[in-house]
């Protein structure tokens, strides 16, 4: 299995990831900064973002990966004006394996949450989970 990352430009993103080879694909729907009782938690973007990210890569690693697995993220926030916070947070929390991304600004998100994040990952078949 291969993941080729390639950024044009020192961005916080990949302008693409190509993946090859046998595995599972993981589609993490949109996830909320819910703690465990599923109460939202943070009041800036940064907090949020950082929460989001725990919730991915727990599912993630339900079925064996991590957040380097993760390919290709969606980022629904209800200001742009957020976006240089949460770039931030996805450089610090991916580093070198940033997946390929997009950001979209929304008039409003369930529960009054700032952000929301849906990831598509890739787990190679000799590190996935038995679904």
């Amino acid at each position: 299995m291969a993941v080729e990352r390639v950024r044009i430009n020192d961005t916080g993103y990949s302008d693409f990831v190509a993946v090859s080879g046998p595995g599972t694909w993981v589609h993490v729907a949109g996830q909320l900064a819910f703690d465990e009782n599923r109460r939202l938690v943070g009041d800036d973007v940064t907090a949020q973002a950082h929460r989001c990210l725990d919730r991915i890569q727990y599912l993630v690693g339900r079925a064996g990966g991590d957040l380097g697995s993760v390919v290709s993220i969606t980022v629904y926030l209800t200001r742009l004006d957020d976006y240089p916070a949460f770039d931030q947070v996805r450089r610090e929390r991916f580093l070198d394996d940033r997946p390929a991304s997009a950001a979209i600004e929304v008039a409003g998100l369930l529960f009054g949450a700032l952000i929301e994040i849906s990831a598509v990952a890739f787990i190679p078949a000799d590190e996935t989970m038995e679904l």
